[in-house]
């Protein structure tokens, strides 16, 4: 499983904004071997959570093959649709997760809202709370990759264009524009390219 072909896939494309759907789903389904796909629009508390991502296995068709993986993308079904992009992105970085970063279970579900609500310092933190900011990156990098960034940093710093219009263009919302313009895009792109090949 390679974050890093996804990735370069991403920053190969010729037009924007990244289509999620049938696009970069797609080669998600490649890279990570998920068999199924599908975006389930639920009712979330907000408050606790914007989406997440259930993952489950269920016989093949053939008798003598492996169970198929099934990956459900679940949203806040009120998100607008910026939002839904990048939250349904964000948890679709979780099928490169390793299998001690999955919250698979009701306990590491608890312990990763008690690290939300009250984070550790990082060395403390567990895995499945690590992986819930290096998801965030993933979708930044993969819904603005540097081709894009670069091209928005520009007109950005001439004031050519704002965040709101690059989020528009984009089609994510306004407030994950500013990292993107920020040096921490710089750190954290070569970073993940680095960490996850």
């Amino acid at each position: 499983m390679s974050f890093v072909k996804l990735y370069e896939f991403a920053n190969s494309l010729p037009e924007y904004p990244i289509l999620l759907e049938g696009s970069l789903d797609e080669e998600v389904k490649k890279l990570a071997s998920q068999d199924e796909l599908y975006y389930v629009p639920v009712e979330l508390d907000a408050e606790l959570s914007l989406g997440h991502i259930k993952q489950y296995r269920i016989p093949a068709v053939v008798y003598d093959g492996d169970p198929n993986w099934v990956t459900e993308i679940r949203f806040h079904k009120e998100l607008n649709t910026c939002w839904r992009r990048f939250v349904c992105c964000k948890e679709l970085m979780h099928c490169f997760d390793a299998q001690v970063e999955r919250v698979n279970n009701s306990e590491k579900f608890q312990q990763l809202l008690s690290e939300i609500e009250t984070p550790l310092p990082n060395d403390q933190s567990s895995p499945m709370y690590k992986t819930e900011v290096r998801t965030l990156w993933m979708a930044v990098a993969v819904l603005c990759p540097e081709k894009l960034r670069n091209h928005f940093k520009e007109k950005c710093d001439v004031d050519e264009m704002s965040t709101y219009e690059i989020a528009l263009a984009l089609r994510i919302p306004e407030a994950v524009v500013r990292p993107i313009m920020s040096e921490s895009y710089d750190k954290m792109i070569p970073f993940l390219n680095e960490k996850l090949k």
